[in-house]
């Protein structure tokens, strides 16, 4: 064999390795709280989003050959990921016909939302998001809840969702209220045919390697510039409906938004002994789920297998009006609906609404003393 094989092997890694530096100088230079759990989890952001760049192009990025992965976990989150939502993700291209079957589960959402690449930026500048937006429960299945989609470009008998030009992945998203009533999903995805996947050759992973590392720096950007936008809106919580954002293309990041969420975002900000108090008001509408979730400056919910720190409107303690009084603080301040930001007095939090219509109110935000909370003065 000749050496040209190894030597692109060889540039591509070197590559790789440089793109991961230049990510760990992105977090080194985001202005923050200097938390020291800040810090740590700044690195470890860059370790996880390196592993997670990997697997979604090296390994399941092939849309000739797809795999419906689970593509976010508690040890893996992706630009502002809700812990009440499991993530799956697949590379698609509309020249391939594909099939997804099997049970939806009992969760009230399960949103699949067609978008453009964000592997290797090649969707065209004001032209990037969200091409198709579609739910599990607009679609025929038996009394069990099994059903089958065909996912193409041109249109099929029976349940059919088309691939708009220039779709380039499905993500779903499936939401619960409240996990300890879940029965998720079990779903699968194929294209539909008898090809076999190829052996992998030296270009074609030196070329995933490049497009991974293009990813990797796609997520810092998004995370580092939502964060100092985020700053805009201190110690409130204001927001607009995804099909808002896909319209508008502000940003690519948020051009990808479920098209049947309302996006709420803020950024809090504490003093020792104040608490953010948030009061979630009921929209006009009937809604599937709303969910409130603190989160760090790379847009990682705050973990949830140590303290509460997400609510929903099915998990917390409701108000006689039906609102929600929220109290975020690094003490338990003795009332309901406490979420534990421990040793941290600044972080961002995203508040979303599933097919709650087109407005929701933004909610009521105020910075008071915990003690004032602790008397009932509040």
């Amino acid at each position: 064999m000749t050496q040209a094989a190894p030597e692109i092997l060889l540039q591509a890694f070197d590559r790789w390795m440089a793109t991961q530096r230049r990510a760990v100088e992105m977090v080194c230079a985001v202005d923050h709280a200097g938390a020291p759990p800040d810090w740590a989890e700044g690195f470890r952001t860059v370790t996880r989003m390196a592993s997670l760049a990997l697997e979604h192009v090296v390994e399941k990025g092939d849309p000739a050959f797809p795999v419906l992965f689970q593509s976010q976990n508690p040890w893996s989150k992706l630009i502002g990921d809700n812990p009440d939502t499991n993530y799956y993700f697949a590379s698609l291209d509309p020249q391939y016909d594909y099939r997804l079957w099997g049970n939806k589960g009992n969760a009230p959402y399960v949103g699949l939302t067609f978008g453009t690449d964000i592997f290797r930026g090649t969707a065209a500048e004001g032209d990037t998001g969200t091409r198709g937006q579609a739910y599990l429960d607009q679609f025929a299945c038996d009394e069990a809840g099994n059903l089958e989609l065909i996912l193409s470009a041109t249109e099929k008998s029976g349940n059919w969702v088309k691939l708009e030009p220039g779709t380039a992945h499905v993500a779903v998203r499936e939401t619960f209220p409240d996990r300890s009533k879940a029965v998720p999903a079990s779903l699968q995805l194929e294209r539909i045919t008898q090809e076999r996947p190829p052996e992998l050759q030296p270009e074609v992973l030196a070329e995933r390697l490049d497009a991974a590392g293009s990813f990797l720096m796609w997520i810092m950007h998004a995370v580092t510039s939502v964060w100092e936008l985020s700053k805009e809106n201190m110690n409130v919580i204001v927001g607009a409906h995804g099909s808002v954002a896909v319209e508008e293309q502000e940003s690519e990041v948020s051009s990808h938004s479920d098209t049947d969420m309302y996006y709420q975002t803020g950024h809090w900000k504490l003093a020792p002994g104040e608490a953010w108090v948030v009061k979630i008001l009921p929209p006009p509408n009937d809604y599937a789920y709303w969910g409130l979730v603190i989160a760090n400056p790379w847009l990682e919910s705050h973990d949830s297998f140590r303290a509460v720190t997400a609510v929903t409107n099915e998990t917390g303690l409701k108000n006689e009006d039906g609102s929600m009084t929220v109290v975020v603080s690094p003490e338990d301040p003795g009332v309901p609906n406490w979420l534990d930001c421990g040793s941290r007095l600044e972080g961002y939090a995203i508040l979303r609404w599933i097919l709650a219509g087109e407005r929701v109110p933004d909610p009521d935000c105020r910075v008071i003393p915990l003690a004032s909370i602790r008397a009932g003065d509040f």
